[in-house]
C-alpha cells in the first residue's frame, strides 16, 4: 500500500470506531482480514495513525471542528506530525487509494488550527475528566493525562510460580522482559513490536497470563490466603479470580480454601472457565441477580471479599483511547451510585475480622474517593487496613513494598488508600481502598 492509502484505510478504520462498541484492537484486526493485500507493514502503519488520532481526538475534533476520519487524520499530520500543507496535497490527490483533495474548508481549518490549543484538548481527554484530574492531582494534573493518552503500555504478565525461569525463556525467544518493581510475580515486556503472548507455550499451559501489574498488586492486596474462603464479587474477566487463587496457593503449590467467583453477567463467568482449566485451577461460581441476590448463604462468612467494581475504564485509557470520549458526566455519576450499591451488598459477607477490598481501574474522584467516603461513613463496622499491613505478606511484593507505602500515604494520610497510574508507577490507573470488619 501506498502511504497515501494507508491514510484513507484509517480515516475510513476511525469512522467505523465511531459506530461500533467493539475495541480499537478488534476492529483492526476485522479490517486486515477484510483486506488481506495490506502486508504487516501496512497494517502497523494502519495501526499507528488510528491510535494517534485517537490518542488526542478531542484536540484534534477541536482543531479541525470535526470528529470524522478523514478530518483526524489531516489534524494528526499537520497538527502533531508536523506535515506541511505542500506535503499534505502531494498525499491527498485523490490518485488511485489516495484520499481526495483538500477541500477549501479543510484547507483554511487547517491554517486556522496551527495555534495553540488548550491543555485540556491537547491530552485527549474531555474537559470534565481533566477538572476532575486537576482536583486530584494538582498541578501534576497534566503528566497525569499525558501518562493516560499518550504512553503506550507496555504488556505485563502475571506468572503463575517462580518468574525467573520464565524470564530467561522469554530471552531465549528473543523478548526483552524486565521484572515488574512491585508485584512478585510480575514480567513486562515492551509494547513494541507487539509480543504475540497467546502463541507461547507458558500461555496456553497457564504458566503466563497477560495482567497489568496494577491489576495484580490489587489482587494481592486484598488479603486472601490459604484455607480462606474468598468471593470475588463482579469477577469480570477473571484475572483478579486468578491472582486471588495464586495467593491461596501453599507453598506445595496446592490452592486450599474456596473461591467464590461472582458476577451479573453469565458469560463473563464462563469465559473465566478456560483461564482456569488452562492454570488447573478450580473456583465456583454464582450469577447473581439484578439486586446482588444469590450469595445470601455466605453473609457473614467470607475471610475476604475483593469488589471490582464496574466502572468507568479511564485508568485503562492508555490501552483502549477509544473509549475515553464516549464517557459522559451521567455516566459517572451513574457509576458512583452503582459502586455504593455494589460495596454496601458485598460489605455483608465479611465475617467480624475479615477483610474487604474496594478496587476500581479509574482514576476519577467519583469512582474511587467518592465512593469510598460514602461507604465508610456509612459503615462504621469497618475499619481502614492500611497498605503497610498488606504489603507485609511476603509473596505480594519484592522490594516494591516500601514504595507502595509511599504511594498509599500520598493517597490518603490514613495510607489505607493506594492510587496507581501511567505517570506515578507506571502501571494503569487503578484504585484499591483496604478494610477490616471490626470483630
Amino acid at each position: 500500500m501506498t502511504p497515501a492509502a494507508r491514510l484513507a484505510a484509517a480515516a475510513d478504520i476511525l469512522d467505523i470506531l465511531k459506530g461500533t462498541r467493539k475495541a480499537a484492537e478488534e476492529v483492526l484486526k476485522d479490517w486486515g482480514r477484510n483486506h488481506r493485500y495490506a502486508g504487516s507493514k501496512d497494517r502497523r502503519a494502519i495501526a499507528d495513525k488510528v491510535y494517534q488520532a485517537l490518542r488526542a481526538r478531542e484536540h484534534l475534533s477541536v482543531a479541525m471542528e470535526s470528529d470524522s476520519g478523514r478530518s483526524l487524520i489531516l489534524g494528526a499530520l499537520h497538527l502533531l506530525d508536523g506535515v506541511s500543507l505542500d506535503e499534505i496535497d502531494q498525499l491527498y490527490n485523490g490518485e488511485g487509494y489516495a484520499p481526495a483533495a483538500l477541500s477549501v474548508a479543510e484547507r483554511n481549518q487547517l491554517i486556522a488550527s496551527e495555534g495553540d490549543a488548550s491543555q485540556g484538548t491537547q491530552t485527549g481527554l474531555p474537559a470534565f475528566v481533566a477538572e476532575r484530574l486537576k482536583t486530584v492531582y494538582g498541578d501534576d494534573w497534566l503528566t497525569e493525562a499525558q501518562g493516560l493518552m499518550q504512553e503506550r503500555a507496555p504488556i505485563d504478565l502475571r506468572v503463575n510460580g517462580d518468574r525467573e525461569p520464565i524470564r530467561q525463556g522469554l530471552e531465549m525467544l528473543g523478548y526483552k522482559p524486565e521484572l515488574t518493581p512491585y508485584s512478585a510475580f510480575g514480567l513486562r515486556l515492551p509494547a513494541d513490536p507487539p509480543p504475540n503472548v497467546r502463541a507461547l507455550p507458558a500461555f496456553s499451559q497457564g504458566i503466563i497470563e497477560i495482567q497489568d501489574e496494577g491489576s495484580q498488586l490489587a489482587a494481592f492486596l486484598a488479603g486472601a490466603k490459604p484455607g480462606m474462603t474468598v468471593v470475588d464479587y463482579c469477577a469480570g474477566g477473571g484475572g483478579k479470580t486468578l491472582g486471588l487463587l495464586q495467593a491461596m496457593q501453599a507453598p506445595n503449590g496446592k490452592t486450599s480454601g474456596a473461591l467464590i467467583a461472582s458476577d451479573i453477567e453469565k458469560t463473563r463467568l464462563n469465559n473465566i472457565k478456560p483461564r482456569l482449566a488452562r492454570a488447573g485451577l478450580e473456583a465456583e461460581f454464582r450469577q447473581l441477580g439484578a439486586a446482588g441476590e444469590g450469595l445470601e448463604d455466605l453473609e457473614g462468612k467470607a475471610d475476604v471479599v475483593l469488589v471490582d467494581a464496574p466502572c468507568s475504564g479511564s485508568g485503562v485509557w492508555r490501552r483502549r483511547p477509544e473509549t475515553a470520549h464516549k464517557l459522559t458526566e451521567e455516566e459517572v455519576v451513574r457509576l458512583h451510585e452503582l459502586q455504593s450499591a455494589i460495596l454496601r451488598q458485598a460489605s455483608r459477607l465479611v465475617k467480624p475480622g475479615g477483610l474487604l477490598a474496594y478496587v476500581t481501574c479509574s482514576v476519577l474522584p467519583d469512582e474511587n474517593e467518592m465512593t469510598a467516603d460514602r461507604f465508610e461513613v456509612d459503615h462504621p463496622q469497618f475499619a481502614p487496613r492500611t497498605i503497610a499491613d498488606a504489603v507485609k505478606v511476603p509473596q505480594i511484593t519484592p522490594a516494591g513494598g516500601d514504595a507502595l507505602v509511599k504511594i498509599a500515604q500520598a493517597t490518603d494520610t490514613r495510607g489505607h488508600r493506594l492510587r496507581l497510574s501511567p505517570a506515578k508507577s507506571n502501571t494503569d490507573g487503578f484504585f484499591v481502598s483496604l478494610y477490616q470488619r471490626k470483630a
